[in-house]
Formats: structure tokens, sequence, C-alpha cells
């Protein structure tokens, strides 16, 4: 069977498998079935790190402990969030939106870790138009915890068979294009120490330039791009240097990477890591990028880097 025959057959079962809200916690709760309570999302992920954003359904966390979807969703429509609740409310109203009742078999109470850094950058939103508001909000049906015992088998047969077959089908993938991509394996691991050391050579011309110019220049940002943004595949085949690698260089947790990656493909992480850092140290160089580059062996993506110590400094 061919990948792309896999893939849709494994997308297709995913879609016949519902969603099931969590059997003994509210919305904003998820269930831990090591202390057999109920923990609060704000307590484990934090606040919302974007304006517009809110909860989603416990957190995206099944009663197993197992992610089904990202903790974040953004507002429905006609719904703000800019005071990072943890639930929308109505745009234009400073009322928040009101809180779900909490559960008994609550965990124990612990702080709130503080909110993280939001990887885009996001315009304020505009107040919706009169005629929008007074358009009439679609209901959608209330979830029901009550399962007819043919939908609990097709549930516990069909999550394991789509984890196989969506496993299966990205090995396949991965394997495929290790061997048709120009960048297989890793090329900075197969590039010769010579061509590393002539790469990092360049690094002084770089040192009187801002990282910002990397924002300007789309050509080579593309290339670093496709370099750096895909992910390692199953058993650590591409476990190269990545921006995932590179952010925590920057010193930004983990959790942004993996918020900052779920927005893919309509937003780059290599871009949102850019331009994070720029916003936070407007005097960031294109040779300290380089260094880290170095350190994690990408000699390739440091061949695309020095194309920018080549063309010398913009003219001002």
């Amino acid at each position: 069977m061919r990948p792309q025959h896999l893939l849709s057959a494994a997308l297709f079962l995913a879609q016949a498998v519902p969603h099931e809200a969590s059997q003994h916690c509210s919305r904003l709760e998820y269930w831990n079935p090591d202390n057999q309570c109920c923990g609060s999302c704000l307590q484990r992920f934090g606040p919302p790190p974007c304006p517009d954003y809110e909860f989603s359904e416990n957190c995206g966390l099944n009663d197993f402990g197992d992610h089904v979807m990202h903790p974040f969703k953004k507002c429905p429509s006609g719904k703000c969030n800019l005071d990072f609740a943890e639930l929308c409310g109505f745009c234009g109203s400073r009322t928040r939106a009101s809180t779900p009742e909490r559960s008994r078999q609550r965990c124990e109470e612990k702080p709130a870790p503080p909110k993280e850094p939001c990887p885009l950058k996001f315009e304020t939103p505009s107040v919706p138009s009169s005629q929008e508001t007074s358009s009439p909000a679609i209901s959608s049906p209330s979830r029901t915890s009550e399962y007819t015992v043919p939908q609990q088998a097709l549930l516990t047969f069909a999550l394991p068979l789509v984890l196989v077959l969506l496993v299966t089908s990205a090995a396949i993938l991965l394997f495929t294009l290790q061997r048709h991509s120009p960048y297989y394996p890793c090329p900075g691991f197969n590039t010769s120490q010579g061509s590393l050391v002539a790469s990092e050579a360049e690094l002084p011309n770089l040192a009187s330039q801002p990282l910002s110019r990397l924002l300007d220049e789309l050509e080579v940002l593309e290339e670093l791009i496709v370099l750096l943004d895909p992910e390692p595949g199953p058993g650590g085949a591409l476990a190269c240097g990545t921006t995932r690698h590179l952010a925590a260089k920057y010193g930004l947790p983990a959790s942004w990477s993996t918020f900052a990656y779920s927005l893919r493909p309509s937003h780059s992480p290599l871009r949102a890591l850019i331009e994070m850092v720029v916003a936070r140290e407007p005097s960031a160089s294109l040779d300290q990028l380089g260094t880290y580059l170095a350190q994690l062996g990408r000699a390739d993506a440091l061949q695309v880097l020095s194309k920018l110590a080549s063309s010398g400094a913009r003219p001002a």
C-alpha cells in the first residue's frame, strides 16, 4: 500500500473516532490517572501564551493522560481574550467568560506557572460591528458522556489502529524523503570538517550585522527554514540540530518550541524564533546565530548564512 493510501485511511479512521470529554472533570480540568483526581489546566500549563487563545476542553488531554489536541485553541468567532484568561469573553466587554464549576475530586492545589512568551505577533482584534454582534450564535450540541457499547468497542479498536497507521505512514514517508531529498539525512553532519571550518571563518564578517537583517533577506531565510524547521524522524534518524535545538541555545523553554511547532505550516518556527530574539534582544548579531549553528554541527545552514557575510553589510 502506498504511503498516501495509508495516510488517507488513518485520517478517515481518526475522523470516525469522536473526541470524548473527560468523564470525571470539568472543562478547565484534566483527569490525573496516577493520583485519581482532577488537576487544573491553569496550574499545569499556565495562562494562554497569546491573546485571543483559550484552553481547549480538558486542556487537550483524555482520561488516559494522552494529548489528543493542543492545550490552547483560538477564540470562537465574536469572542476575544486580551487578558490571557482561561476562557474567551465577548469582544469589547471587560467581563470575563463564566468559569465552569470545579469537580469534587480535585488534586492538590499548586501555583500556576508564569505565562510563556507568545511566538507570534498578533494585532489587536477590532470590535465586531453591530451587525455581527446581533447575529445569533450557533449553539453546538452539548457533549454527552453516555456512549453505547458498540461505540465504546469502536473507540477501543480504532485508536490503536489509527496510531499504528500514522506511525507506519510517517516512517514510510520519511524514508522516501530521505532517499530523494538533497538534504538526506542531515547535510551538516555529512559535510567535511574542512567545510565547517571554512564556514566558521566567515563568522567575524557577520559580527557587525544585526540578526534582524535575516528577516529582510527572504531567500536566505527560506533556505534556512527548509534546513532547520523539519523535526527529527522516528528513532532519531534525523536527530540533528533543528529550530527546536536552536531555540534552546537562545534560552527559550521547550514549551515555547512546542507551541511554535504546533502553528505549522502557516507559521515557520524559525521565523518566529528570529522575531522573538530580535524583539527581546535588539542587539543580537548574525555571528551569534552562526556560532550556535556551528555548535550544533549544521555546516549546511552555516554555509547558507555565510552568504550574508559575502554580500556585506546593508547600505545605510
